[in-house]
C-alpha cells in the first residue's frame, strides 16, 4: 500500500470576467486541508483555458494528471450546464462555467471508465458523477423539497438528517442509519448511472449519495460538505479517510 497517497483536486474558475480575460481560480483550503489530515497529499488540478483544438489539449492534460494522482476529489461550486444531460436550461439555473463542465466531463469518463480511479465527488462532485456517467440531476428541487436544502445556519453546522442504505460504503463509514449533516444546494441527483445506487436521502426524497454498486471499487457521491464539518465531526472525517484507504491501493 502507498505511503500517502497522492490526491487530485478539480476546483473552481470564477468564470464572471472570463470575456475581459479575468479568470479567477479557487478552492476552499478545507478541502485540501480534510485530504492532509486523513493521510494523503493533495495537489489542484486546474481548468485549462485553451483556444484552438481545445478538447484534444483538455483530453491530453486530463490523462497527463491522471498519470500523476492515486484518486480524484471533484468539489463543489457551480450549477453544471443541462446541455450535458439533454435539457434546455430552466429559468431556476444558476451560474454555470462552460471551462469547468467540458473538462470535468472528461476527467470523470477518464477517471472512472480508463484509469479506474477513486473517486470522492462533493456537492456539485456528485451530480458531474452522475450527468458524466449517464445519469441525471434535478435542475432545481425547489418544487419537490420539503426539507431546507440551501441551510441558513454557518458552513460548519449540521442542517438536516440522512437516511442511509444498509450494505453500503456509506454505511460502513456510518456509526448509525441516520446521520446529519450540512447543506447547500438547489440542484440533485434525479437518475443514478447505471451501475450506481443511491445510498443516502432525506426525508423528503431527495438524493443525498451515490456509489458504486461494485463493492471492490471507491466511486462515492455526497450532496452535502463533509470538508466543512470535518474537524468536529466523526463522520465526515470518516468520508475522507475511507477515500484515502481506497487512494492506497
Amino acid at each position: 500500500m502507498k505511503e500517502r497517497p497522492i490526491i487530485g483536486i478539480l476546483y473552481s474558475d470564477c468564470a464572471v470576467r472570463d470575456n475581459e480575460m479575468r479568470i479567477r481560480t479557487y478552492v476552499s483550503r478545507k478541502y485540501s486541508n480534510a485530504i492532509l489530515l486523513s493521510g494523503g497529499d493533495p495537489i489542484l488540478l486546474p481548468t485549462p483555458f485553451i483556444k484552438g483544438n481545445a478538447y484534444h489539449e483538455t483530453h491530453r492534460l486530463a490523462e497527463r494528471y491522471l498519470g500523476l494522482v492515486d484518486g480524484v476529489l471533484f468539489a463543489g461550486g457551480e450549477d453544471v450546464h443541462p446541455k450535458f444531460q439533454n435539457e434546455d436550461p430552466i429559468p431556476a439555473l444558476g451560474n454555470v462555467n462552460p471551462l469547468r463542465d467540458e473538462y470535468e466531463m472528461i476527467m470523470t469518463k477518464l477517471a472512472f471508465k480508463k484509469h479506474k480511479k477513486p473517486i470522492l465527488g462533493i456537492c456539485r462532485g456528485i451530480q458531474v458523477l452522475a450527468i458524466a456517467l449517464g445519469g441525471k440531476v434535478h435542475q432545481d428541487i425547489a418544487s419537490i423539497a420539503s426539507v431546507q436544502h440551501s441551510q441558513h445556519s454557518p458552513r460548519w453546522a449540521s442542517s438536516h438528517f440522512i437516511h442511509i442504505e444498509p450494505k453500503s460504503i456509506l454505511a460502513k463509514i456510518a456509526t448509525d442509519e441516520k446521520e446529519i449533516v450540512n447543506s447547500f444546494h438547489h440542484q440533485a441527483v434525479k437518475t443514478v448511472p447505471t451501475g450506481f445506487f443511491p445510498t443516502a436521502k432525506t426525508s423528503d426524497g431527495i438524493i443525498e449519495a451515490m456509489e458504486l454498486k461494485d463493492s471492490k471499487r471507491f466511486c462515492l457521491g455526497v450532496q452535502w460538505h463533509p470538508e466543512e464539518t470535518f474537524e468536529t465531526d466523526n463522520f465526515s472525517q470518516e468520508i475522507f479517510k475511507a477515500f484515502i484507504k481506497a487512494c492506497k491501493k
